[in-house]
């Protein structure tokens, strides 16, 4: 039995199972987009009607619109997600020029897919926060406890120590080295080259 047939194929079929993490971020980048849509819909009505169930018609709208920007871009990150796992392990031999993708979406590494999804994520996360304090400064107004003040920054302390610890994991993709072409130092332990007369002249030959 060839050993390195048989693994090849495991190793393809181990690479290919990966598509069903893609699939299933499609799926979800496709139900987060029509979630977002249901939220705008029912902020038009709102604003169309004038008036809403608990809060004013104005107020209502903006937190329906923040969630749905909540939820589109948590669409972003599921459709980055996929294509940089389908671009890394299914289909690393072709280009994104080929695959039909943005070339501003191409993946060359783990490391760029790990940067750009955590740099979202704090985004998605910020405008979390945002939503949570429309709700609450509208709901409560300004007389807040202590305690409710304090609730209220848990999420915005929590944001900054994720990015911080963003900066210091130093998440950026290492740059590549470009290979150097063979016979480069020419074996000889990084000697200089010789002279165009191919010999080396020293002053005292003069």
């Amino acid at each position: 039995m060839d050993s390195t047939g048989f693994e090849r194929r495991v190793a393809i079929a181990a690479r290919l199972m990966t598509f069903l993490a893609v699939l299933a971020s499609t799926i979800g980048a496709g139900l987060m987009i029509v979630i977002g849509l249901q939220e705008t819909v029912w902020a038009i009505q709102l604003q169309v009607a004038g008036e809403g169930d608990v809060l004013p018609a104005g107020d209502a709208t903006a937190i329906h619109l923040v969630t749905a920007l909540d939820r589109f871009l948590m669409a972003v990150v599921l459709l980055y997600f996929a294509y940089g796992i389908y671009l890394l392990f299914v289909r690393p031999e072709r280009s994104s020029v080929e695959m039909g993708i943005p070339r501003w979406l191409h993946v060359e590494g783990i490391d760029q897919l790990k940067q750009t999804l955590a740099e979202v994520i704090i985004v998605i996360l910020f405008v979390l926060f945002l939503r949570v304090a429309l709700e609450t400064f509208i709901a409560q107004g300004p007389d807040m406890s202590w305690s409710e003040m304090l609730k209220l920054l848990t999420l915005p302390v929590s944001i900054f120590l994720l990015a911080a610890a963003l900066k210091l994991a130093e998440l950026h993709p290492k740059p590549r080295t470009a290979a150097r072409p063979p016979g480069l130092d020419g074996g000889q332990g990084g000697s200089a080259p010789p002279s165009p007369g191919g010999q080396s002249r020293s002053p005292d030959s003069q």
